[in-house]
Order: C-alpha cells, then structure tokens, then sequence
C-alpha cells in the first residue's frame, strides 16, 4: 500500500500535466476544424499574407506584445455587416509547453479614443496591476469614467460568458483576444456573441462618425 502512495505521488504530476496537455490538444484541433470551415464559405479566405506580403499582424496595433507568436493559421471573411479576421497563434514557451491564443478582429473603421479592457494576464504583459476582485482593468484617457460605466453596464458578465477575451478598441476597430484557447463548440455562435457586443463596446470608448 505504501509503494502505491509513494508511486502516486510521484506520478501525479506528470499525469495532471499529460492531463492538460491532452485538453489544449483537443481544443486546438476543434478551432483549427472550426476555422478550416470557416474558410470554405463564400466570402471567406485562408490569410496567410497581407498586400505586403507580410505575416498578417491586424491585432499588432491592439496588442502589439503578441507578435512574438510566430505559429498560427488566419481566415478572414464577412460576418454580417463586419468584416472580421479570426487567428489562432501559437507561442513555444518550452520544449514541451505552448502558449495559445484565439484573435479576432473586426474591421470597423471610425473616430475614436482608445480604449483596452485588460483581463489579468494581459495586464501582466504590460507591467500593469491588476485588481484581484475583478475580472476586467478598463484603460483609457477617462480611466475612473470608463471604469465606473464598464461595470454599470452588462458588458462584464457578457464578456466572461464569452469565455473573457481581452478586448481593445481602436480608430481601425475592436480586437478580441482570448488565452487559453476557449472551448470552441460553436464558433458561429462565438462570433456572432462578440459581434453582437460591438455597439455597447463603441459607445463605451466615446465613438465618432466614421472616417471618410
């Protein structure tokens, strides 16, 4: 009894990891399926390069700090009256460990401040505290206004139901990007979810007539 303990423990975790490690391979498969089809609609392509013939960045200007993702497969397509850029990027942290994340970009053009509302682990990359009681730290010019308006409003509960993206709001449009890798069941139904919160997130940043 006491080897079986002893064994146990030692095994524990290299199993719990296997275990982890198992589930984000499961979940990278069904976005990469999901995105696959995405791409075979009317309308919709693989992104491989821009007109530059550069790596397609569009989130750089949102989240510049997750360029250092190299890996990853891009559709673009149109969603309603949107049109929107869907990318999974991979980051090798360890021989045996990466890092996943699920981007998606809507191209909605207009005059705008900035706004970014930072999930814990995106505050971290840029150096940022975050506040342990809340699952969101609001950026902006106006950071005490946005706060105060960001909670008031069902924005929070409708973005974690999302599974939380961090989201950044910009002159070019609205990013989302989630990490981990969310459970992907629907992506039709993700989609259609965050393009759904695209008004209440522009008003929130104080948005203008778009540009000409």
């Amino acid at each position: 009894m006491g080897w079986i303990v002893f064994f146990a423990v030692i095994l524990a975790p290299s199993l719990i990891g296997l275990a982890f490690a198992v589930r984000a391979a499961r979940r990278v498969g069904r976005a990469e399926r999901a995105m696959r089809a995405l791409a075979a609609r009317p309308g919709w392509r693989l992104v491989e390069r821009d007109e530059g013939g550069a790596r397609w960045a569009g989130y750089a200007v949102h989240f510049p700090w997750l360029l250092r993702a190299r890996d990853g497969t891009a559709v673009a397509g149109p969603l309603g009256e949107h049109r929107v850029t869907v990318g999974r990027f991979v980051e090798n942290l360890t021989s045996k460990t990466d890092a996943h994340w699920l981007v998606v970009v809507f191209d909605v053009p207009g005059s705008r401040p900035h706004l970014r509302l930072e999930r814990g682990w995106s505050a971290a990359e840029l150096g940022l505290t975050f506040p342990l009681d809340a699952p969101y730290l609001p950026m902006s010019e106006d950071r005490a206004g946005t706060t105060e308006r960001f909670y008031a409003s069902e924005l929070p509960e409708r973005l974690v139901r999302l599974a939380g993206p961090a989201v950044s709001v910009t002159k070019d449009g609205v990013c989302f990007v989630h990490h981990p890798l969310p459970h992907v069941v629907d992506m039709d139904r993700l989609l259609e979810g965050l393009a759904g919160m695209l008004p209440d997130l522009l008003a929130l940043a104080g948005d203008g007539a778009p540009d000409a």
